[in-house]
C-alpha cells in the first residue's frame, strides 16, 4: 500500500520526440513525490536536517518502465518508505496513469550526509523517529 500519493499532468516540454514522456522525466515525477510525502510528514529540511548538520542527497535510483505516459494525461505519484538504514532510507514510487495504468516502478535511496565532511552521517533522532512511525501508518496522506 501508499500511503502517499500526488496528481499530476504530463507537460509538453517533458515529452520526446516520439510524443511520450522522456525517460529521465520519471525521476522528476519521483522528485515531486518525494517532497510532497516528506512535507506530508512533517519534514522540514532546516529545521530536521541543516539545524543537526546534516542534509539529503540521492545515493541510487532506479526506474522501471511499464507503460507510456503522454502529454496531457494524469497521472499520480504513488510514495511509500522502504528500508530505514543506519545512514539511509529507501523511498518506493509508482507511476500510474489516471486510469490506474501503472506506468513506472521507481525506488530512491536518501543517504544522510555530514554537510561539513560531505560523508554519510547518522540519521538524526528525531527525523528517524517520523520515519518509523511513518512506516507503522497504513494509509491517507496526500495531495490532488
Amino acid at each position: 500500500m501508499f500511503p502517499f500519493s500526488i496528481r499530476q499532468r504530463v507537460r509538453f516540454g517533458e515529452t520526446d520526440m516520439a510524443g511520450g514522456v522522456y525517460y529521465a522525466n520519471y525521476l522528476l515525477y519521483a522528485e515531486v513525490g518525494r517532497m510532497g510525502y516528506l512535507r506530508a510528514l512533517g519534514i522540514d529540511r532546516d529545521r530536521d536536517l541543516l539545524a543537526h548538520g546534516v542534509d539529503l542527497l540521492i545515493g541510487e535510483a532506479s526506474v522501471r518502465y511499464r507503460a507510456p505516459l503522454h502529454f496531457d494525461e494524469e497521472f499520480d505519484v504513488k510514495v511509500r518508505l522502504g528500508e530505514i538504514r543506519g545512514s539511509s532510507f529507501v523511498l518506493e514510487y509508482q507511476v500510474d496513469r489516471a486510469d490506474g495504468t501503472r506506468c513506472a516502478v521507481i525506488s530512491t535511496i536518501q543517504v544522510i550526509i555530514d554537510v561539513t565532511t560531505r560523508r554519510a552521517a547518522a540519521i538524526p533522532p528525531a527525523l528517524r523517529a517520523v520515519l518509523e512511525a511513518a512506516k507503522l501508518e497504513p494509509a491517507g496522506r496526500g495531495e490532488r
